[in-house]
């Protein structure tokens, strides 16, 4: 059942037993027994270059059809494209979101590194947070029994984080609130006790790699380490139409009103569980217990994140740090089903003057916190903030 803030103006929440519902909450469904974690509603003010949709805009699923019919058509067809992004233009705006910061009980004095966490399409902030099996799918737990303090938060449009429309939050907008939570966190904001921390390590999640990604070209200053999960640089495997038709959208408010309601028909969501299980799972490499869990604490994303996914900065030549790219050996999403050989460049290259380490998680797709060897791939992380100084 949720506590505190439940889905915006929904009533319900407290009668759906999913996990959805306690995603709607600033309080977490779970909290690690080896930590101290508090939550914050954060004030965040932003600049950005936005791109908003600039299209006939839909209002239920035969209009979302029709447009990504048109949109995933092939090449060289006679047909006007039903989609371009708005001219690029400076906007400002504050808004209010939702995190949670944890810090050990324990301290050996890697708690002063902050990982930074920002996540994909999926749970909201629980992506970090497993609340089931946390012993086998729980990265803040594995992070915290290794020393760390972890801090992670709704993305703008998820969670408990303010909602606006999907059809104008785009890539940009996501940029601008990590590079902004950043500096807050640089400044011992929101980090209880431990006040200012010596060293922040940034860490992504499928489209919050791209977030951080961008975030890191923009504004180098804002992390000492970087880590790029469920990511993919490399065009040859990112199959953009092979993908849009995989996750067969349909608007998610109209989906299950009760869960997102508070969203407007630019938010959309895969049909169903195998669905997800196509995209993020590699059969038979996970549990189909975890599986349900996934989709039941899905989240919707907006249709211009994923336009603008591609769009944001690559060249994060002026950061110079650690960086670690990892990914799961068959993640369809950005290596089309195989990811030996992609990973090495162009990441390489856009980050030419960093120490550049790609890795393969064996056996897992795109969803590699949640395959059977997911604390390997927790160990891999906090093995190389170990072995960078942090």
């Amino acid at each position: 059942m949720c506590s505190l803030k439940s889905v915006a103006g929904n009533q319900v929440c407290s009668q759906i037993p999913t996990p959805s519902c306690f995603y709607g909450s600033l309080t977490q469904p779970y909290y690690p027994p080896n930590a101290v974690c508090t939550d914050y509603m954060i004030p965040v003010d932003i600049e950005y270059t936005n791109v908003a949709f600039n299209a006939t805009r839909w209002g239920d699923d035969y209009g979302l059809n029709n447009f990504l019919d048109v949109l995933t058509t092939r090449a060289g067809v006679d047909n006007s494209p039903p989609v371009g992004l708005a001219s690029p233009s400076t906007q400002a705006a504050t808004v209010n979101i939702a995190a949670t910061f944890c810090t050990p009980k324990i301290k050996n004095g890697k708690e002063k590194t902050v990982i930074l966490a920002t996540h994909g399409v999926g749970p909201a902030r629980a992506h970090w947070n497993a609340p089931v099996q946390p012993g086998a799918y729980n990265f803040v737990q594995y992070a915290i029994s290794q020393g760390y303090s972890v801090f992670f938060y709704d993305r703008l449009g998820s969670g408990a984080s303010d909602k606006v429309s999907g059809f104008d939050n785009s890539i940009f907008k996501a940029i601008s609130v990590l590079q902004s939570i950043s500096k807050l966190v640089r400044n011992g904001l929101y980090t209880g006790s431990l006040g200012k921390p010596k060293k922040i390590a940034v860490i992504g999640f499928s489209f919050g790699s791209y977030a951080t990604h961008g975030a890191i070209a923009m504004d180098p200053s804002i992390a000492d380490a970087v880590i790029l999960t469920a990511i993919g640089f490399n065009m040859t495997g990112i199959n953009v139409n092979g993908l849009l038709r995989s996750f067969v959208p349909r608007v998610a408010s109209l989906q299950n009103s009760a869960l997102y309601g508070d969203r407007d028909p630019g938010y959309v969501t895969w049909v169903d569980k195998y669905t997800q299980i196509w995209n993020y799972f590699k059969y038979p490499n996970y549990d189909p217990v975890i599986a349900d869990y996934a989709e039941a604490a899905k989240q919707p994303f907006a249709i211009t994140e994923f336009l603008s996914l591609l769009s944001g900065p690559t060249d994060a030549s002026g950061f110079k740090g650690p960086v670690l790219a990892i990914t799961g050996e068959y993640d369809y999403i950005f290596c089309d089903g195989y990811c030996p050989g992609l990973l090495e460049e162009p990441g390489r290259t856009y980050y030419k003057n960093a120490k550049y380490v790609p890795y393969i998680h064996p056996g897992a797709s795109h969803q590699l916190f949640l395959h059977y060897n997911a604390t390997g791939a927790f160990q891999v992380i906090t093995n190389f903030l170990s072995d960078n100084g942090l």
